[in-house]
């Protein structure tokens, strides 16, 4: 199940015109744009006012924007020159990068780029002309406004791959998609074609060249990538022909392992419809057993109230949060409800995290500021454990005890109670079954030693026993109304939390 809903006001809560977007980004934005002179003039010459304003637009909120890259360095630190898209295919660049990391021990270092120090003033005129050319003259864009132009079309960047110039050969290669629509006032019907043209490229987690992402133009080389490239594919090829098409994410799942991105395409009437990369649409998540904490929408300009304008960034717990340009959408995906939450009189941070468990740990997934003790976590998905915390010298300090929010949106807090215990048998037989459950890949098997811990304020060894069967395990004294977590002596830290009901034993897994 997926909420659709029109999100016009979600995306740009500032922004209440095109002539108050321009206004703002004006008046707090133009004098980053003065690296450009040669731009703001050429569209001002031109006396093109959208134009303008959507150059405007781009310069304004390029400060923010840069490409993670890398370079090849021989065992005397020298430069060594090496480029993919050099050779016929990924397989004789693949040979040829063995070769040559055999013969000078080729090693990788990572590098920051500013956009602003690499950006030309050609290749942002004519990434503005082209956008517009696309966003004009095709029948399946015209339902869209400038603003949704601006942050869906037009950027020049999805997120922090390497700079490259994109367009004209994406546009190449995609147009002819769109002459067999049957409907071609549809720009989802167009986003199909494409994610069908685009089903070959695999999926993969690993690959010789180590950058976070491919540059755009190397994804139709290499044909293949990890989830967020596979969604930068969709885009660049989407947003070529003037489809409007986001970039979604949650940082963590909250009742399963790992994260995911994943895209949405905006239909003409201002709906977005979610897809998988390569996948078919709809993407729907609640058939796929996910549940989601927390969504967030890449933007291309700089929204306000961000993290890093309370705190700096070296303070801040996860890579994602220092972003400083994406909005929450869970709204949009799940049942949301607001956390309150009230911290003890030791607590003396100003701004504090909420976390889920992922990969046998606690992982952060949002963050609110904390005003007289108190915390307004907003939009959380239901029918998940949480768990505070706040950061204290680098380190994340836990609360004491999580907050089930229930699929209702009730707020219970898990408090172990160390005087009254039961003594429950387990088994996957004996476990709430829902479109989640398969999302557990614990087993029990009989003779192997299990142990079983509580969290309070940490985990908390309570018991350990040998199962009887295979799956089947009894345990002697568990404190009620506690959050457990259940693993073998070596753990693979996919084991996942639960609550178990002390009336029926039924376990219900988080």
């Amino acid at each position: 199940m997926f909420l659709r809903k029109n999100l016009s006001l979600l995306l740009f809560l500032s922004l209440f015109s095109t002539t108050v977007i321009i206004s703002q980004i004006k008046n707090t934005g133009i004098t980053k744009a003065s690296k450009f002179p040669e731009v703001l003039d050429y569209f001002q010459k031109k006396g093109d006012k959208e134009q303008y304003d959507a150059a405007v637009f781009l310069v304004s909120n390029m400060p923010i924007h840069y490409a993670e890259d890398n370079i090849w360095l021989d065992k005397n630190g020298k430069e060594t020159p090496f480029k993919v898209t050099n050779y016929k295919d990924i397989e004789q660049a693949t040979i040829a990068f063995n070769k040559l990391k055999d013969s000078t021990g080729m090693i990788s270092r990572n590098t920051i780029v500013q956009d602003t120090d690499v950006i030309k003033s050609e290749l942002l005129i004519k990434n503005i002309e082209m956008a517009f050319k696309s966003w004009k003259e095709n029948p399946w864009s015209k339902s869209y406004d400038f603003k949704t132009f601006c942050e869906y079309i037009l950027p020049y960047r999805s997120l922090t791959e390497p700079m490259q110039d994109w367009r004209p050969e994406y546009q190449a290669s995609f147009e002819k998609l769109s002459a067999s629509m049957a409907d071609p006032n549809d720009p989802v019907e167009l986003c199909s074609n494409i994610i069908t043209n685009i089903k070959h490229f695999d999926f993969v987690l690993k690959r010789f060249d180590p950058k976070p992402l491919l540059g755009a133009t190397d994804l139709l080389f290499w044909r293949e990538g990890n989830c967020p490239d596979l969604a930068n594919v969709a885009i660049f090829a989407s947003r070529s022909l003037g489809v409007a098409t986001t970039f979604d994410y949650t940082p963590h799942y909250a009742a399963s392992s790992n994260r995911h991105y994943w895209n949405t395409v905006i239909d003409n009437k201002g709906l977005h419809i979610p897809f998988n990369g390569n996948q078919d649409l709809p993407y729907v998540y609640n058939a796929v057993a996910k549940r989601l904490g927390k969504v967030f929408r890449v933007t291309f300009s700089e929204q306000k109230g961000n993290l890093t304008s309370l705190i700096p960034e070296n303070e801040i717990p996860d890579d994602f949060l220092k972003s400083k340009n994406i909005i929450d959408v869970t709204a949009e995906y799940v049942e949301v409800s607001n956390i309150n939450y009230t911290f003890g009189p030791q607590v003396t941070s100003k701004v504090s995290y909420i976390n889920v468990f992922n990969r046998g740990g606690w992982r952060t997934l949002d963050w609110a500021k904390i005003n007289n003790k108190i915390a307004v976590y907003k939009n959380m998905g239901r029918d998940i454990v949480y768990l505070p915390g706040v950061v204290v010298s680098g380190k994340m300090i836990f609360e004491k005890y999580p907050i089930l929010l229930d699929k209702k949106g009730i707020k219970t807090i898990l408090k172990p109670d160390m005087l009254n215990s039961f003594s429950p048998t387990l088994s996957r037989e004996n476990e709430y079954k829902s479109k989640y459950t398969d999302n557990n890949p614990f087993q029990i098997i009989k003779g192997e030693k299990y142990r079983i811990m509580v969290w309070d304020g940490d985990w908390r060894l309570v018991e350990e026993q040998i199962a009887s069967d295979d799956n089947k395990i009894t345990f002697k004294r568990l404190p009620k109304n506690g959050l457990f977590l259940m693993c073998p002596l070596k753990p693979n830290f996919y084991e996942r939390i639960f609550t178990i009901d002390p009336k029926t034993n039924l376990i219900t897994w988080y």
